[in-house]
């Protein structure tokens, strides 16, 4: 038993038996948002931890006191490899404690954010955009009143809400004005395409966008004013404890490389396009492509030329969560490899093929030498999220105006009222079509 590894057990907290509070944290796994990325916060508040002296205390070096140190100290010991198990809670005596608490924790994790910047992905404090755009808006509309005013208010809407509103009327009334900026306001959302061409895409009709629309979709973004970020904007986004962005941001990607979509972005290089390429596809027309064909090494070499990035999407086509270690050691790294090889000034970027990852894949990204890589989750990327977990929005051949709008402001797929009442009117009109 003397080289068992080091546990260190987490302690919640819980509310008096058959009391709301007590129901309310007994059900809830996930009360920091819904959009939970593969890396971020843990699942409950933590307020106290168990274990080695001499763990604890190597973990909390220079970290200041306050409410929000234990889950500061548990991310870093859960970064060392520390095995973690959750222990018994710590009783609070009603809702009202619990308020408070949370008041409190925004607050200090601002401070402890400030201390060690590399904190904020792994605590609540970096989840502001892993909620839905309602929350995001309540969360600024109530931190625009003072503390007490605001508690009158939210007073019976429920412990969920008014917890998660405390926890941000906290860090507001700590933050600067611009680590409020950063925290939540600064964010991107990413476009990502497949095919953009003419003729269509059988069978795949959910990949294809023909080019009027793509060229419609441009058009409304240049005259909303939304700028597209440079990959050194992006980078710096995410590694510069005080970077911000300025407002409707946006980035263009398009995973595959396939020509079109790779003419397309050449006629708009200005907006700094992000093609993710399969390098042992390069100029050959793979099952995966549907008869389409991935743009040759002289084509990409003449879109980067213009203006555009180059990316990796790996070298073959594989969803990376089910290979084993010795191939996905190789996939991600041999494509970084085959783009230095044809002398493509690619910045360290990856798409996931399918969007398939998981901790075993982010580490090997990293590993490889990337900085940051792309899922294919729908939401806004803000500074709290984590580089390799970064999300991006697809846009469709039926999205028009506003569905486009939407998804640029939001980063979220439509609303299934919207969605559902879009497919009745494509049935009607097909219909329609028909008996003409």
């Amino acid at each position: 038993m003397a080289n068992a590894r080091p546990r260190v057990v987490l302690h919640s907290v819980a509310g008096p038996a058959g009391s709301a509070l007590a129901r309310w944290l007994e059900a809830t796994l996930a009360p920091f948002g819904e959009l939970r990325p593969l890396v971020g916060p843990f699942p409950r508040p933590i307020v106290r931890l168990s274990g080695p002296d001499v763990l604890l205390e190597d973990a909390a070096r220079a970290l200041p006191d306050g409410a929000a140190r234990p889950e500061a100290i548990a991310v870093r010991l859960r970064r060392a490899g520390v095995e973690l198990s959750w222990g018994a809670p710590d009783v609070l005596p009603d809702a009202a404690a619990f308020i408070r608490l949370c008041h409190s924790r925004g607050a200090s994790a601002v401070e402890l954010v400030r201390a060690d910047p590399s904190l904020l992905t792994e605590l609540q404090l970096g989840a502001f955009f892993h909620a839905y755009w309602r929350r995001r808006v309540l969360r600024h509309a109530a931190c625009r009143l003072p503390l007490t005013r605001a508690l009158r208010r939210l007073h019976g809407v429920g412990i969920g809400l008014t917890s998660d509103l405390a926890f941000w009327a906290g860090a507001r009334s700590v933050a600067s004005t611009a680590e409020w900026e950063r925290l939540t306001r600064s964010s991107y959302v990413v476009f990502y395409y497949h095919r953009i061409g003419v003729g269509g895409w059988p069978g795949q009709e959910h990949l294809d966008l023909h080019s009027r629309r793509f060229e419609r979709q441009l058009h409304l973004l240049r005259l909303l004013r939304f700028r597209a970020l440079t990959p050194d904007e992006l980078l710096a986004f995410h590694s510069e404890p005080r970077a911000t962005l300025p407002r409707r941001s946006y980035v263009l990607a398009a995973d595959d490389a396939l020509r079109d979509a790779v003419s397309a972005f050449r006629r708009h290089a200005d907006l700094h396009p992000q093609v993710f390429v399969n390098t042992s596809a390069v100029g050959g027309s793979p099952r995966w492509a549907f008869g389409q064909h991935v743009a040759s090494w002289e084509e990409l070499k003449e879109f980067e030329s213009a203006g555009g990035v180059i990316g990796s999407h790996c070298r073959g086509h594989p969803r990376l969560a089910t290979l084993d270690a010795e191939t996905l050691g190789e996939e991600p790294s041999g494509s970084l490899h085959d783009l230095e090889a044809h002398s493509v000034v690619a910045p360290p970027l990856l798409a996931y093929p399918h969007g398939s990852y998981d901790e075993r894949v982010r580490m090997a990204a990293a590993a490889a030498g990337y900085r940051a890589a792309f899922t294919t989750e729908p939401g806004r990327n803000g500074a709290g999220i984590d580089a390799y977990c970064l999300r991006r929005i697809g846009l469709k051949d039926w999205d028009g105006p506003a569905a486009l709008v939407w998804k640029a402001a939001t980063g979220e797929l439509l609303p299934r009222v919207w969605e559902g009442l879009r497919l009745r009117l494509n049935s009607a009109r097909s219909r329609l079509q028909t008996r003409l």
